[in-house]
């Protein structure tokens, strides 16, 4: 910095194009910086005086005598080597890192944000008085760095700050009243002083409002439903209670009415100053489900003051407010059942999602979300303390192929067939070595059925015949079993081998040439679904004992077509023809064959 007498020139160029360019989003928060000086100000002095106002005037530039916004504070004020201070601090300010150092001061902090009105003006005008002092100074400023610095023509009345400045063509928006009310309410609502922005109707005052965590009464979640419905812009499922006293962090976390995979991003506001309506890493990566609200009074910002300092308190915090949403939905899940149905029934699967990579959202998972087995609805922690192996099938089809037997047999089965849940149980698994996992073929049921007596293989023998006729084009295998529960005729397991040789078949009888040629030599003969005839139903025993192999036709298509539509498997045109004549052939023939 050089000078001559009260005039100074401070090569500001590089200040000036890092904050226009690359510390702020956007211009409009010219003003945060301003209301934050006065803030800084006003409790600078009041912990000299206690008694000191707490004021700050906004007078926009559309509303002001001389066609400047005003900004005008009751704060502690500025002295002759204040203001050097301040202009030796930004000018040495020339990178991002050192504009973060000089905020960590009074003044630093006040020059920074002095120098942000760059952004929506060519010229800028301190007036200034400290308390305690009887000379008021005046500080003339532009873009160019030139600085003039001389006692006020007109003394202030009392202690205080009054920055003006001087619309540049292209931002004069900015600093007209119904922009200047909007950002002052939007920015400094909350600050507990009487902040006032003067309009051609008259002042308004936009300060003093309270956050809902702060009510003690009954209105309480009321006025955060109200709060979350203007953040959300929907009626929040549920509102959350967050607090680190740490980090001297309070606020609320409010329930996404709608499903989502965005990451969070929440409101935050420091000592009741906004920061930003949409800042990131302040939760979880995995706590995508909720928008917050929070008000800070020591997690650090970085030198634009719109996001958060990345730093071990900040970890810390996080991991803090975290475990409380945990604790929330494990609460919920317990205590509440049908307010953690309505929150599942939207967030399942972004939930879910989370659990495959994030080991805390898997413990949430595993200890709350709801799953269906062969023995009830349970949770997978609950599923995994049965037995040390957790049986399960991947499919939603095999589940419907295998649940009535496993259910009979008293085999436990886990039905990991929806989204993510193949890879939540995998990954459960690997977190504790003493857990394991087998994955359950259909088919595979059949080798826990009993094969018939040497008596009943005669008996069932020509039934078995009749099905393979029917069955020829399916290319089921009928096979007889005695297996629980007695009261089921007949069942359809079509395990993945099955599925997969059924799909290259239908591809290759459409195709030829070197393509089907290639179909054959990944062929498995031996993949096929087994239709499994219970020789303990007394039906069954009856179909076989009786000797019309017509009647046995008939009832055997509508056993197969009913097995294919309990387990939900998906049909071949000979699968959907059979289905479609079965019932009416079954009906013809109990017609024909009379009350017999």
């Amino acid at each position: 910095m050089t000078g001559a007498g009260s005039t100074f020139h401070v090569d500001l160029r590089g200040v000036v194009d890092l904050l226009s360019h690359h510390l702020y989003s956007s211009p409009r928060v010219y003003l945060r910086e301003l209301l934050q000086n006065a803030v800084d100000a006003i409790t600078a002095r009041t912990e000299e005086d206690a008694g000191a106002p707490r004021r700050v005037r906004v007078v926009p530039a559309d509303v002001s005598r001389d066609g400047l916004l005003h900004v005008e504070d009751t704060g502690i004020g500025l002295d002759e080597d204040g203001i050097r201070a301040v202009l030796a601090t930004i000018g040495a300010s020339t990178k991002r890192d050192a504009l973060g150092l000089a905020r960590e001061s009074f003044l630093g902090q006040f020059g920074i944000g002095l120098l942000s009105c760059f952004l929506v003006t060519d010229e800028i005008t301190v007036t200034t008085r400290r308390a305690g002092s009887d000379h008021t100074w005046r500080w003339v400023g532009r873009d160019d760095g030139t600085y003039a610095v001389s006692p006020a023509p007109e003394p202030r009345a009392d202690p205080g700050t009054d920055v003006a400045l001087r619309p540049r063509g292209s931002a004069a928006e900015l600093l007209s009243a119904e922009v200047v009310e909007r950002l002052a309410a939007t920015y400094g609502g909350y600050l507990p002083l009487d902040l006032v922005v003067e309009t051609a109707a008259g002042p308004v005052a936009v300060a003093g409002r309270r956050f809902p965590w702060e009510d003690g009464n009954g209105s309480r979640r009321d006025a955060a439903l109200a709060l979350g419905e203007r953040v959300l812009g929907a009626r929040p499922l549920d509102v959350v209670d967050l607090a680190d006293p740490a980090a001297g962090v309070r606020g609320q976390a409010f329930v996404l009415p709608h499903a989502t995979a965005a990451r969070g991003a929440h409101r935050l506001y420091a000592k009741r100053m906004l920061v930003g309506e949409s800042v990131p890493d302040v939760l979880p990566e995995w706590a995508f489900f909720v928008r917050a609200v929070l008000d800070t009074e020591r997690l650090g910002l970085t030198a634009s003051r719109e996001a958060l300092h990345d730093d071990e308190l900040l970890d810390e915090t996080r991991a803090r407010l975290g475990d409380q949403l945990k604790r929330w939905l494990l609460r919920m899940a317990r205590t509440d059942r049908q307010r953690a149905e309505d929150f599942f029934r939207v967030h399942h699967l972004a939930v879910k999602a989370a659990a495959t990579t994030d080991d805390e959202m898997l413990d949430v998972v595993a200890e709350v979300l709801p799953w269906e087995t062969t023995l009830g609805t349970m949770t997978l922690a609950e599923f995994s303390a049965l037995d040390r192996v957790i049986t399960y099938v991947d499919g939603v089809e095999d589940f419907q192929q295998v649940a009535a037997i496993a259910r009979a047999e008293d085999i436990a089965v886990l039905n990991a067939g929806y989204a993510y849940d193949r890879a939540i149980v995998e990954r459960w698994v690997q977190r504790a070595p003493e857990r394991d996992a087998h994955r359950l073929e259909p088919e595979q049921l059949a080798d826990r059925f009993t094969d018939p007596g040497p008596d009943d293989e005669a008996l069932f023998a020509p039934l078995l015949d009749v099905a393979r006729s029917v069955l020829g084009r399916s290319r089921a295998v009928p096979v007889v079993r005695a297996f629980r529960p007695t009261t089921l005729h007949a069942v359809l397991l079509v395990g993945r081998e099955a599925h997969r040789e059924r799909d290259r078949s239908e591809v290759a009888a459409s195709s030829s040439g070197v393509w089907a040629d290639a179909l054959e030599t990944i062929a498995r003969p031996d993949a096929v679904p087994r239709f499994v005839l219970n020789a303990e139903h007394p039906g069954v025993r009856r179909l076989a004992e009786v000797g019309d192999a017509g009647l046995q036709r008939v009832a055997l298509e509508a056993l197969y077509a009913h097995a294919l539509l309990a387990g939900r498997h998906p049909l071949t045109p000979f699968d959907s023809a059979l289905v479609a004549r079965a019932l009416p052939a079954l009906i013809d023939r109990a017609v024909e064959g009379g009350p017999a």
